[in-house]
């Protein structure tokens, strides 16, 4: 009987001695923002987000308009600052990606990934546009020579990210911009 209420006198000083030495630290840091808050993560932690997206649309093509259907995957790294704002890397790559020519019926390949390094703002939300560069493959067809694949930019991928680097809606459009 003596050792259990020694061993619980004993326990009950170690707790005591444990909450009084993290009292303190607390009662120090009450008005400050704790570091595990979700909010003082995502200002020092990078986010990260891919997605799949279905794409179709027409688009000019080198030497005429061009049908396009496939999927075009979509990964986005934000790397916050401290402060708010912060850079973002998107990187796009088509797959299984084609597109039928509108005058000559012909099918084009597309192919490729790309990547883009971006800054967002650190006052507020911010809508990234980036268009990715791809390689357009012409149809051959005899007695035409092969044509070398020509660089084409399809597609406007669009990223809204907060000011801690949050990442929001990602999507894609098919069509050539307005100049």
């Amino acid at each position: 009987m003596r050792r259990t209420a020694l061993r619980l006198a004993g326990n009950v000083c170690l707790l005591t001695a444990a909450l009084g030495l993290t009292v303190p630290v607390a009662a120090g840091t009450a008005t400050a923002e704790p570091a595990w808050t979700d909010r003082a993560a995502a200002t020092v932690l990078p986010q990260f987000r891919s997605v799949r997206l279905p794409i179709s649309g027409t688009f000019t093509g080198p030497s005429e308009q061009i049908a396009l259907t496939g999927t075009l995957d979509v990964s986005v790294i934000t790397l916050p600052n401290a402060a708010g704002g912060g850079t973002a890397q998107i990187i796009s790559s088509l797959d299984d990606t084609s597109g039928t020519g509108a005058t000559s019926g012909g099918r084009y390949d597309l192919v490729g990934a790309h990547r883009d390094d971006l800054p967002f703002s650190a006052a507020a939300t911010t809508t990234l546009k980036v268009r990715p560069a791809f390689l357009l493959i012409s149809p051959v067809v005899p007695p035409n020579p092969v044509v070398p694949p020509n660089p084409v930019q399809p597609v406007t991928v669009s990223v809204t990210v907060g000011s801690t680097g949050v990442i929001g809606a990602i999507t894609a459009t098919v069509g050539t911009p307005a100049p």
